[in-house]
């Protein structure tokens, strides 16, 4: 999905830097130069266009989208009052959505409401609404005319306040922010922030409410006779408070105030860092504790505590809102993202972790809860190498790696990065593994077009789509369930049974891999140094550059009457021809083992003395 948009000022800059972090393509067109990545001329590739221009301005921005953008185009409106502008997008042929994001461009858009006005059914609609609400945005849904008739209100009346506020004491508030209370200097600075906006949108609200302010004034003149009588002034505090709440909160926003306060001498500036640390401290504490109810929800949906992927499009997020040190910023958050999981953690008891290779519906993970149970201690990578760096370093208790398949053979990544690692294997695990011809709806394979998995998954179906789909085009992707974000309605993807249940796709076909007996075998690791049990060891030598070498170590296993079930040759990158082995024994070596060993190798390593493991406790 292409995304363009027209018009990059403060809310279009807002909306391109928001699909931009998030991976997809987004371009900018504006009047300013500087601001344009593609002329008008250019705008027929676009799937979407987000039409980010002053409500004055819209009319012509349709004109201009109409002669060059693609007829099937959908136009995206973000305005605030509806009823004058929608009539131009009904009139203009296109598709479009017209959403009110009723935050400002330099807002989060964590907890700020959408609201949406007018939805065509077009698929990509469902793609930017869920975009937003994995960011933490309310998606509510008004008619136009509701819209306009709450806004008068919500918009209308708050505004109106202000302004009146704000000119009648226009001589007298410089002075009086020298005394001014906290309440105050929030209405000050809120009315600032309307003032300096552009008057022609504010106009608008203003006229939408016209009614409602002259209801509201009528009301206000009986109101101020109400509260010239002392049992009135109670009953109305009395009355209210069961409608507003404040369970200490406001102070948050009172003292937030500070934050915005220039000050110059040295004293005051101290004072200024001291509440803004203090301000910081108060937030971290909140963050945290919404972490904790996080915690208890994705116990309740069997969901991990941590998702990678998620936590640094959040950061990527932060960084692209500053010019202070990218590097810095990110470890200021990922340390508060830390803070904020171990908390987690404690609250659901959870003692241990496992680093497994993502994302979620892989089989790494179907193994995974098969063996705990739980997706709550599951920490996703996206590689081998970042897997044992977790262990290692003590991120994650354990690690589970995929070392080999029945079909594929040894995944040599895993034993190369084994021989160079800080860990060692306590354990192994098997998992049958059964291929699905899946999708995002029921299609004849005569209308696939596009089939999508990870290389290992087309190389063990190639039979079936040999036979079953000869037309159609592969395109391989880094993992099966990566293959799933790529599914459209003309495209198919090779899948785990369990990954097509996880994302609701339908199941075309079942056990299309061409060997029915497919099985992949994972190592559990730990850092080394637990206990060692188990009958199979694991380990690496090298043997001498001379004729017979690997015999003699052969021979030792073979007077031993030690069978192996696996020998492996790899590179030593000491040199062309030069060669380690690893090697898989039906037997926990012993201290005499190993001293027959010595004589006849270079060197050996042992990476694990293991059994098979059917359940991992993390408690």
């Amino acid at each position: 999905m292409k995304l363009l948009i027209f018009g990059v000022g403060g809310m279009g800059k807002f909306f391109k830097d928001f699909f931009k972090v998030r991976g997809y393509y987004v371009r900018g067109y504006d009047i300013v130069e500087s601001r344009r990545d593609v002329e008008l001329e250019d705008i027929s590739k676009f799937d979407v266009i987000f039409v980010c221009v002053p409500m004055e301005n819209i009319k012509s921005a349709l004109e201009d989208i109409k002669k060059f953008a693609n007829p099937r185009t959908l136009i995206v409106d973000i305005s605030t009052i509806k009823s004058d502008i929608l009539p131009l997008f009904d009139e203009s042929g296109f598709d479009y959505m017209s959403i009110h994001p009723m935050f400002g461009p330099k807002s989060d858009i964590g907890l700020s409401n959408i609201i949406v006005v007018h939805r065509s059914g077009r698929e990509e609609e469902n793609f930017i609404l869920e975009e937003f609400k994995k960011a933490g945005a309310i998606i509510g849904y008004l008619s136009r005319d509701e819209h306009d008739k709450i806004m008068a209100e919500i918009q209308g009346l708050s505004h109106f306040m202000l302004l009146a506020l704000a000119d009648y004491l226009r001589e007298k508030v410089k002075d009086y922010l020298n005394y001014a209370s906290p309440i105050f200097c929030v209405l000050y600075k809120l009315a600032s922030r309307i003032i300096s906006q552009n008057w022609k949108m504010y106009l608008k609200i203003q006229k939408n409410a016209q009614t409602a302010r002259d209801n509201f004034l009528n009301y206000l003149i009986e109101f101020n006779e109400r509260l010239k009588r002392d049992d009135e002034f109670e009953k109305i505090f009395r009355d209210l408070r069961s409608f507003y709440v404040d369970k200490g909160e406001s102070t948050i926003i009172l003292d937030s105030y500070k934050a915005t306060l220039d000050v110059k001498s040295l004293d005051l500036l101290r004072g200024y860092i001291r509440a803004l640390d203090s301000l910081i401290l108060r937030l971290i504490e909140r963050r945290v504790e919404s972490g904790r109810s996080i915690a208890k929800i994705k116990k309740d949906k069997e969901e991990p505590i941590e998702i990678t992927d998620i936590e640094e499009i959040k950061i990527r997020d932060l960084i692209e809102k500053t010019n202070l040190n990218p590097v810095l910023i990110h470890k200021v958050f990922k340390n508060i993202i830390t803070l904020t999981k171990e908390e987690e953690y404690k609250i659901l008891n959870l003692g241990k972790k496992i680093a497994i290779l993502g994302p979620m519906g892989s089989f790494s993970e179907e193994m995974a809860l098969k063996l705990i149970g739980s997706r709550l201690p599951l920490i996703y990578c996206k590689t081998i190498n970042e897997i044992i760096k977790s262990v290692e370093k003590g991120k994650t208790e354990y690690g589970l790696l995929p070392i080999e398949n029945s079909i594929n053979g040894t995944v040599l990544p895993v034993l190369d990065a084994l021989l160079n690692s800080n860990v060692e294997v306590f354990g192994e695990c098997e998992l049958d593994v059964i291929h699905c011809l899946t999708a995002k709806r029921e299609i004849p394979l005569k209308n696939i077009k596009i089939i999508y998995s990870h290389p290992q998954a087309i190389a063990q179906c190639i039979n079936f789509i040999s036979n079953y789909l000869p037309h159609v085009e592969i395109r391989y992707t880094t993992s099966t369930s990566d293959a799933i974000e790529m599914l459209d309605e003309n495209s198919a993807a090779i899948t785990s049974e369990y990954a097509a249940r996880l994302y609701r796709l339908c199941i075309l076909r079942k056990g299309i891999q061409d060997v029915k007996n497919n099985v992949t075998r994972f190592y559990l690791i730990r850092k080394k140094g637990g206990k060692r049990n188990g009958r199979i060891t694991a380990m690496f030598f090298g043997v001498e550059d001379r004729v017979g070498a690997l015999k003699d170590v052969l021979e030792v296993f073979y007077e031993k009457g030690i069978n192996m079930r696996k020998l492996e040759s790899r590179p030593a990158k000491t040199g062309l021809g030069d060669y380690i082995f690893f090697v898989e024994l039906e037997k926990a070596l012993n201290d005499d083992d190993l001293k027959d060993l010595r004589k006849v190798t270079t060197f050996y390593k042992i990476i694990g003395i293991f059994d098979r493991v059917d359940h991992l406790d993390l408690s």
